[in-house]
């Protein structure tokens, strides 16, 4: 019978390396980073070239993993015996032996020392020479001592600046929230700063560890301190100068109300010496001769209509009166022109049997300005009798007609008076058609324009519900009253409502609204105070006519100290230069001619703007030597707001060369301009 020879292969091996944590292998002697093993293991195969048995350095490492617990990808051969013969990973014995108990056949291989595999053991990173190189430095005599270590690498290969960067830049968003946070309490929230300037290390924006070696991690109390003083400084230097940012702010805007009350304050001055006593006697003679024409048309008439009456059996003539509204129209802002608007269908018709003359209370206004403003002034003696707690009369109705169709900003103006007693700050309403500011372009006014569809209040701008813009001919009702939860603002288009425009619940019990309107260059609207209107008005509401001062009431008012007082309750108007002057009928003649020729100095002025050639300007110095008014003029011409300093035109002008007109920046147009 043949006896099997079962051949196996005897290795002695050393491991070098950490004993795995959770292995109970190893020898209890040997120290914990050396270990002996003895084992025996199967052939793998047998060579085809030299028919000599081998085992694969994989089944070897895969019974040291066994016994020591890491994993075998982790392990590798560390020493290649010289006559050992180790081809393509394969270990092949030294020499054999028979063991005749047995039958086995035993192969001895050399010792062989196994370790953990460079490429898992290796420190990633730079070689450490920097922080070598900086070590030796501050060794020598005389060196400073080493702050900065950004240089150097930690394990993972990274410089060390990258990493104290990042948390520098955590730190910081966490003091800016912290920041923040305080500003919106508004409860005067202190932030520590100082701790957010102070490290663990010591050094100055350096969250980080130091080397052992460094001078700095050593720094004693008295260099600790020190540091502290200079975060201490550098915290006080930046509150200091945030204070001082705060104060140079809260100065300019005291300063900016100072000039706002003082412009005011000349304005009242002026109106003053303006209502002086001859003028008010002149006003006075004025309005009593005007009664007396107006009785003597009257009885006239009244003679002519018994007359006709007596002869043809009916009455057949009306008596018209004059236009009470033009003395109650004034000019804010710009110029206007005043004419009597013409008798429209929409108008209610007048009894053949009233033989009393009506005065007409409809004029036809045209801005001769870029964004010319008037407002109808109304009795403050009547508006006492509008309350919200008067159901029948809780607010005013005004009709407009739009002739032009073009821009235009129409609505109520808010006066000073009703500010302060309503609990406001007293904003005074201050339009100019220079820049372009109008009704709505405030606080103390609410507009809206139906050639765009928009609604004005404190110079923000939105839709209003409205199917097309506004066509010539249309008629624009208007109104404002107050109601229980305050006031109220609405208008409606050849009687069709468009809903509730604005409100304010901070008005108060007293109304305090002047119908207003602001048109852009050659715009024209026909003005209806009432109390014939074309639409019904609006429940609750009043027409206008019933609001003004009659001649009877300043008539009644004789009293020069009477007088006085009733003048200064009408709304304050502020205009650019001077005080306004409120334009009456009697102006108009004297207006037209002004107007003429202001057209005919507008036209040269234009004439002369259209040689000036912006692309041929090489620099901005080139318009800043140019006249202002020129300047102006230019800007005026091109549809771009004109206001500021000089050198704010020329930039603002500068800035717009190369460009199409379609492509000037919205925040540098003009209300009149067109693409």
């Amino acid at each position: 019978m043949m006896t099997l020879v079962i051949p196996r292969h005897e290795f002695i091996v050393t491991y070098e390396g950490p004993t795995h944590p959770l292995s109970s292998a190893g020898v209890p002697s040997a120290p914990s980073n050396r270990q002996s093993l003895c084992l025996t293991l199967p052939q793998t195969g047998l060579d085809k070239n030299s028919n000599t048995s081998y085992v694969t350095q994989d089944d070897l490492l895969s019974s040291i993993s066994q016994k020591i617990g890491w994993p075998a990808y982790l392990l590798c051969i560390a020493n290649v015996i010289a006559n050992q013969q180790c081809t393509n990973d394969k270990l092949f014995p030294t020499n054999h032996t028979q063991q005749n108990n047995n039958n086995n056949l035993l192969y001895q291989h050399e010792p062989l020392t196994i370790k953990i595999s460079p490429q898992y053991t290796s420190i990633r990173g730079g070689k450490g020479g920097f922080g070598t190189l900086l070590k030796g430095q501050s060794k020598q005599a005389g060196a400073r001592t080493t702050l900065d270590f950004g240089a150097c690498r930690d394990l993972s290969g990274r410089r060390l600046r990258h990493v104290n960067d990042e948390i520098k830049l955590r730190k910081w968003k966490e003091l800016q929230a912290a920041r923040d946070r305080a500003a919106k309490s508004g409860n005067n929230e202190e932030v520590d700063e100082l701790s957010a300037l102070k490290t663990a290390s010591g050094i100055r924006n350096w969250h980080l560890m130091v080397p052992s070696w460094s001078d700095a991690a050593a720094f004693s109390k008295k260099g600790k301190r020190k540091m502290e003083r200079q975060y201490e400084r550098e915290v006080r230097g930046r509150q200091s100068k945030e204070d001082k940012v705060k104060s140079a702010k809260e100065q300019k805007r005291l300063d900016e109300e100072w000039a706002v009350m003082e412009y005011v304050r000349r304005g009242e001055e002026e109106g003053k010496r303006v209502m002086g006593d001859s003028v008010k006697e002149g006003i006075l003679a004025h309005m009593r001769k005007r009664k007396q024409e107006s009785k003597e048309q009257q009885d006239e008439v009244k003679e002519s209509v018994a007359a006709t009456t007596a002869e043809e059996g009916a009455a057949t003539t009306l008596a018209t009166g004059e236009n009470s509204l033009a003395a109650h129209l004034m000019t804010l802002s710009g110029d206007m022109s005043v004419f009597d608007a013409p008798e429209s269908n929409n108008n209610k018709k007048q009894s053949s049997t009233d033989v009393t003359p009506k005065q007409s209370n409809k004029l036809r206004i045209q801005s001769q300005s870029d964004f010319a403003t008037a407002v109808v002034l109304l009795d403050a003696d009547k508006l006492k009798d509008i309350s919200s707690s008067n159901g029948q009369k809780n607010g005013v109705y005004v009709e407009y007609t739009i002739q032009t169709a073009g821009l235009a900003q129409i609505g109520w103006i808010r006066s000073p008076e009703g500010n302060t007693s309503s609990g406001g700050s007293g904003i005074t309403f201050i339009p100019n058609s220079d820049t372009g500011d109008g009704v709505g372009d405030d606080n103390a006014s609410y507009g809206y324009d139906g050639s765009r569809g928009l609604k004005f209040h404190g110079g923000k701008e939105e839709s209003i519900s409205s199917e097309t813009a506004w066509k010539a001919g249309d008629v624009l009702g208007c109104y404002c009253k107050l109601t229980s939860d305050g006031m109220e603002i609405g208008y409606s288009v050849n009687g069709e409502d468009l809903g509730v425009a604005f409100t304010d619940s901070n008005t108060g019990d007293k109304f305090s609204y002047y119908p207003g309107v602001s048109l852009n260059l050659n715009e024209t609207v026909d003005v209806n105070i009432g109390p014939d209107f074309a639409y019904e008005v609006k429940k609750g509401c009043t027409g206008a006519s019933e609001l003004v001062k009659t001649e009877t009431d300043i008539d009644a008012s004789g009293d020069d100290d009477t007088l006085q007082e009733n003048s200064k309750k009408q709304l304050t108007a502020v205009d650019d230069n001077a005080p306004p002057k409120k334009r009456s009928r009697d102006e108009s003649s004297a207006e037209k001619k002004t107007t003429e020729s202001t057209n005919q100095a507008n036209k040269q002025s234009e004439e002369a703007e259209e040689t000036f050639d912006l692309n041929k300007c090489s620099s901005i110095d080139e318009l800043k030597e140019m006249d202002p008014d020129r300047l102006k003029n230019i800007l005026l011409s091109m549809g771009v707001k004109c206001g500021g300093t000089p050198d704010d035109r020329a930039n603002r002008l500068f800035s717009l060369k190369g460009l199409r007109r379609d492509e000037y920046p919205k925040k540098v147009r003009g209300k009149n301009f067109i693409p």
